[in-house]
């Protein structure tokens, strides 16, 4: 439809105030973090602003505060439960934050508050990943969970959105309604083209011009492999905030992508399942590169060729590794036992015929992840390829029913159709 001028009159003021959820002051309020005080620059729906002539060293993107006081021109004070920082930028020699308000009513409560892993959970991944070895590694296990839990408290890690659940409950009901599971899936133009997009990667041998619509997929793929698809999807787009962050998710696309290729020489493992974990091994580096990201970035970078000398930097730096703070994060999202145990186990070289016998499919995602890591390293050129990462392929290989010729086809795959050395290493 042609604009319409006469439609452009800008509305009263009482109106636009009444669509604020907090009126808008110019520099002209105060706002106070972990007892600091900031200059407020700008207010309004949903977001806010602050300058300092000194840079705040505590407070990067990502970081959570709860404990946020914020007094408008006349000293009234707003009702904020909390600040997640969005963005930084110098300018005329001051520094100026963004953050982003969440509302976190008692029925939602944000995740750092609930994020804990029990003694009989730790028990669990104990018996299920170490067996008659538990008992020498238990203490070290359970403390990098606890310090994984506790640094988590200090950013903001995602609720999975209610579209999302509402799709698993209507898949798991008697008889799911596909009209509704299409219309949630839908619901977002930005998460449905990331959708599209996965399910044409994650099963290449399916026509495209089949992959382009909703239904068809659904159709082409089964309803078993949608949830973990369009959990694949609504991931790659909450995590996308910084340049550190999206280069851990474009490497865990890739490590997807070759996932999904090499499961078809795995019993019990379905390309969507594999997708899934292949993206997610990584998910615990996503929230330690908010913790710190500038101490984080040569720690993935280094970890694109010698996962296990990174690994050790992050012990080193943080008293765990994002192997631990992806079994808290995939764990308190609802993931399977599957996808968050292998997790945890994805960069071991400890699994021992016990396990491997009793927990298969744990093993068997725990060493797709690992190999499929291989190959998206490897995809990025020979310099990456150093004898630490043959090394973790070998031990994938010799546990696995994957030969050579597999490998190769999921490196032609990342090759083709992954993102490029260049793109992720730009940070």
């Amino acid at each position: 439809m042609a604009f319409n001028k006469k439609n452009n009159s800008t509305p009263p003021e009482n109106t636009i105030e009444e669509k604020r959820q907090h009126p808008r002051y110019r520099r002209n309020f105060k706002i106070i973090l972990n007892d600091t005080p900031f200059n407020g620059y700008d207010i309004s729906l949903g977001g806010i602003s602050f300058a300092t002539e000194e840079p705040a060293p505590n407070i990067s993107s990502g970081k959570i505060f709860s404990n946020v006081q914020i007094s408008g021109a006349k000293g009234e004070p707003y009702k904020i439960d909390a600040i997640v920082i969005s963005s930084y930028r110098k300018k005329n020699g001051h520094h100026f934050y963004g953050a982003r308000i969440v509302n976190m009513p008692e029925h939602s409560l944000p995740m750092h508050e609930d994020l804990t892993l029990g003694k009989q959970d730790i028990e669990n991944l104990l018996s299920d990943t170490c067996g008659t070895e538990k008992a020498p590694i238990s203490v070290h296990l359970e403390n990098r969970i606890n310090t994984a839990i506790e640094l988590l408290r200090k950013v903001y890690v995602y609720h999975l959105p209610p579209e999302l659940l509402l799709v698993k409950e209507e898949l798991y009901a008697p008889n799911p309604n596909l009209s509704r599971v299409e219309d949630l899936i839908k619901k977002s133009p930005e998460t449905l083209a990331e959708f599209i997009k996965i399910a044409r990667e994650a099963y290449p041998k399916k026509s495209i011009d089949q992959l382009m619509k909703v239904r068809t997929i659904l159709n082409l793929i089964g309803l078993d492999n949608v949830f973990d698809l369009f959990c694949s999807a609504i991931l790659v787009r909450q995590h996308n905030n910084s340049p550190l962050e999206n280069a851990i998710m474009m490497h865990g696309m890739n490590a997807a992508l070759a996932a999904a290729e090499l499961s078809e020489s795995v019993e019990g493992i379905s390309r969507s399942e594999a997708y899934l974990g292949g993206l997610l091994q990584n998910i615990g580096a996503v929230f330690l590169s908010k913790i710190d990201p500038i101490g984080y970035k040569p720690i993935f970078l280094r970890s694109l060729s010698k996962p296990y000398a990174a690994r050790k930097q992050e012990l080193e730096l943080f008293d765990t590794s994002h192997s631990e703070a992806g079994v808290v994060i995939a764990k308190n999202w609802g993931m399977i036992p599957e996808i968050y145990k292998g997790i945890l186990l994805h960069h071991s070289r400890h699994i021992t015929p016990e396990i491997k016998q009793t927990h298969s499919k744990i093993c068997d995602m725990a060493l797709l992840m690992m190999l499929s890591d291989f190959v998206a390293c490897s995809a990025m050129g020979q310099t990456y390829v150093s004898e630490e990462l043959k090394q973790s392929r070998d031990y994938a290989l010799s546990h696995l029913t994957i030969n050579q010729v597999d490998v190769k086809a999921a490196y032609t795959m990342v090759i083709t159709t992954g993102h490029k050395a260049a793109k992720i290493t730009r940070i």
